[in-house]
């Protein structure tokens, strides 16, 4: 079936405007909510006279939401009475309570982040629903349970059919199966996110199409998208190199590094290319020595192309263990065990890690990044470059670690370093 993508969300979002602004309720609170995106009524005040907080509500609200609405627009009224007033923050509440800042700036944000092509055309998934559920619950889920928690977002039926919808599919291969319909469907119908979605405890996937717990669950590197995008086929190196590269904003060559010990290189792996080791010694090694130590995480963990479901076994996949007589002598994989050889000289200073750097399994890996000064980093330059339109310069790295520093110091509250970065002069939002 084919995925209605946020970029196609966005399109429907533009003719339709914004809804009235909701606040998160649950299934048990009172049920009258907007869960459609559409554009309240707006007066327009051809004799009004602009002022300068009216315009700077217009820019934050922008910047915020990616979306332009009318200068006569209620909700930037609101934000210029509390900039009049001083009040620069509830200012900026307002943008992002909107359920905009959701189904734009945070959305698309999320799709980057959840496929191998890093585009904001990548269809709505349990990466992206995720996503921005936690960014919604800010002020009860820390942005480093977006790697380490056990739970995802899904499309909340009781509010949908309480509201005038029909329910969503939710058998298992509707949810838990990137060929499922579920998340599609949320975004097909244009609903709120802000609206719809609901957190439920306890990661799944799917066995002979029934759904079990998930074995070792690690937020959103064990969601079916992202699992789907870089688990599939190869050898699972890719689950390393875009954990790296999406949570700690380091393509691999920046953190490859020669004089990393090569023990834990796969047997897969040539050290005579071409027919002399030097190849592998002063390139190859460079980015296997840390990818390949740390891929063992991942050593039972599988996707099934054809269903579109992550699998995972008791034992190491056959797929880890493939060309082995490439070298025999390489290391051969037992077991989830992994070491972060990834933890001196310029690797040190640039992820900061405050966690041991040898564990087993993928929640032990992710709970390292998640702990890591790299990845409170990584959400800075990532919001900022949504945000701001640019990514930040090297001379700016300082301006990045301080408001990482004041992120962390907030318990990784997400959706105030929106507002946080909005504001900084580097950005350029006036």
């Amino acid at each position: 079936m084919k995925k209605t993508t946020l970029s196609q969300i966005a399109i429907a979002q533009l003719t339709l405007g914004a809804s009235l602004v909701i606040a998160p309720m649950t299934s048990a609170q009172a049920q009258t909510v907007d869960i459609m995106m559409r554009a309240p009524q707006v007066m327009p005040e051809p004799n009004a006279v602009i002022t300068a907080e009216r315009t700077r509500a217009s820019n934050l609200f922008k910047a915020l939401t990616s979306v332009s609405i009318p200068i006569d627009d209620p909700r930037l009224k609101s934000m210029e009475t509390y900039i009049k007033a001083g009040n620069i923050a509830a200012a900026e509440h307002v943008a992002t309570d909107d359920p905009l800042f959701y189904n734009f700036r945070v959305a698309n944000l999320a799709a980057k982040m959840s496929t191998r092509d890093e585009s904001a055309r990548a269809p709505l998934s349990d990466f992206v629903a995720t996503f921005v559920g936690v960014v919604r619950d800010s002020d009860s889920t820390p942005a480093t349970q977006l790697l380490t928690g056990n739970f995802y977002y899904r499309g909340d039926n009781a509010v949908i059919t309480a509201n005038g919808g029909t329910a969503l599919p939710e058998a298992p291969m509707d949810l838990f199966s990137l060929k499922g319909t579920h998340y599609s469907q949320i975004a097909s119908r244009n609903y709120s996110l802000k609206a719809v979605l609901k957190r439920v405890d306890g990661q799944q996937i799917v066995v002979n199409n029934a759904a079990v717990a998930h074995p070792d669950p690690a937020g959103l590197i064990t969601s079916v998208a992202f699992v789907g995008a870089h688990a599939v086929a190869g050898t699972n190196r890719r689950m390393v190199e875009y954990s790296y590269r999406e949570f700690m904003c380091t393509p691999i060559a920046n953190w490859a590094d020669g004089t990393s010990p090569d023990d834990r290189v796969g047997q897969d792996v040539d050290r005579m290319p071409g027919g002399s080791p030097n190849k592998f010694l002063t390139t190859c090694k460079n980015c296997h020595a840390n990818m390949d130590g740390q891929r063992g995480a991942f050593g039972f963990l599988d996707y099934n192309d054809n269903q579109g479901i992550a699998t995972f076994s008791t034992t190491v996949v056959q797929k880890m263990l493939r060309n082995a007589d490439q070298y025999p002598q390489g290391f051969r994989m037992t077991n989830t065990s992994w070491i972060n050889y990834a933890n001196v000289g310029k690797n040190a200073d640039q992820f900061g890690w405050r966690s041991p750097a040898s564990g087993t399994g993928i929640g032990q890996f992710a709970t390292m990044l998640s702990k890591s000064q790299g990845f409170s980093r990584c959400m800075v330059r990532r919001v900022f470059t949504d945000v701001c339109k640019r990514a930040p310069v090297a001379t700016e790295e300082s301006m990045v670690r301080s408001v990482a520093d004041q992120f962390e110091a907030s318990n990784y509250h997400m959706r105030n370093l929106f507002e946080m970065v909005v504001l900084r002069p580097e950005c350029g939002i006036n």
